[in-house]
């Protein structure tokens, strides 16, 4: 499948994931793909209440770090089915490999009653990868309205030369919801660098909120660093809690002491990120 060292993994709740054979790390949780996507990025990000709201926005703008199967975005196009607003989502991904993999096992396999939101998905980001890199960046139609932005390359690098697709409004005040969910810190270190969480959280608009599932010390205290709230993400399946964030919300807290070594520890992850900004 692709060109990647893909192997497909049925995961607990009938899902499907992709596991890289080099890395021996799944892209979702073996618990389920699936029910990871619904209950680790969709739900708590609330992508559904905002969308419900009296004030709702016509619109909610989702950064996804990591697209892999598209399970996430799929996940977030359930939240906001039968609702009158759209998504516009820019996703990250620096091995198309695994998307070329993804399109082939979802012809192949079961989509665990996700059907009706992988399959959009799944044509969308085909289509992406048959475009060009302008092409990709202005978008592909999703139902409801919205549209797929697929950004190729280090997300660091694509991030950090990111700007607004032109359609959207010229008074955009950033993302709703951030899915933060690449390869774990210990593979994937680049996209948990200090400097790329401070770009996730200048583009953060208020009122939003950023789901992972770790919940390592360095990355939350990271996310402080940048600016953000941090506080406990739900605990998904047999896997321990995740990690929330926001530039402004009420989060469910972390334990005080917990709370005060963190503080600490981003003190120093402050300093490290002015020093990196100052020599640039």
């Amino acid at each position: 499948m692709g060109s990647g060292s893909w192997e497909a993994l049925e995961t607990e709740d009938g899902s499907w994931t992709l596991l890289e054979s080099g890395l021996g790390q799944a892209c979702h949780a073996r618990e389920g793909a699936w029910t990871e996507a619904r209950e680790r990025y969709a739900g708590p990000t609330r992508l559904r209440e905002r969308a419900l709201a009296g004030d709702a926005p016509s619109c909610l703008r989702v950064l996804d770090v990591g697209t892999g199967l598209g399970w996430n975005l799929a996940a977030a196009l359930e939240a906001v089915d039968g609702t009158d607003c759209a998504l516009e989502i820019v996703t990250l991904e620096r091995d198309p490999s695994v998307i070329e993999a993804s399109l082939e096992l979802h012809a192949q396999r079961s989509l665990a009653g996700a059907d009706g939101y992988q399959r959009p998905v799944s044509e969308a980001l085909a289509v992406c990868l048959e475009g060009s890199s302008e092409a990709r960046r202005q978008g592909v139609a999703l139902p409801g309205g919205g549209r797929l932005h697929l950004l190729l390359g280090d997300g660091r690098e694509t991030l950090a030369e990111f700007t607004w697709p032109a359609h959207w409004p010229s008074n955009c005040p950033g993302f709703d919801a951030v899915f933060l969910d690449p390869f774990s810190p210990g593979v994937d270190p680049p996209l948990w660098e200090a400097s790329f969480l401070r770009r996730i959280a200048v583009l953060m608009a208020p009122g939003s909120l950023l789901s992972t599932y770790t919940a390592a010390a360095r990355v939350r205290a990271r996310l402080m660093a940048a600016g953000l709230v941090v506080g406990l993400g739900p605990r998904v399946g047999g896997k321990a809690e995740g990690t929330l964030a926001s530039p402004d919300l009420v989060l469910p807290a972390l334990a005080p002491k917990r709370q005060s070594q963190l503080a600490r520890r981003a003190g120093d992850e402050f300093d490290g990120i002015q020093g990196i900004e100052g020599a640039r």
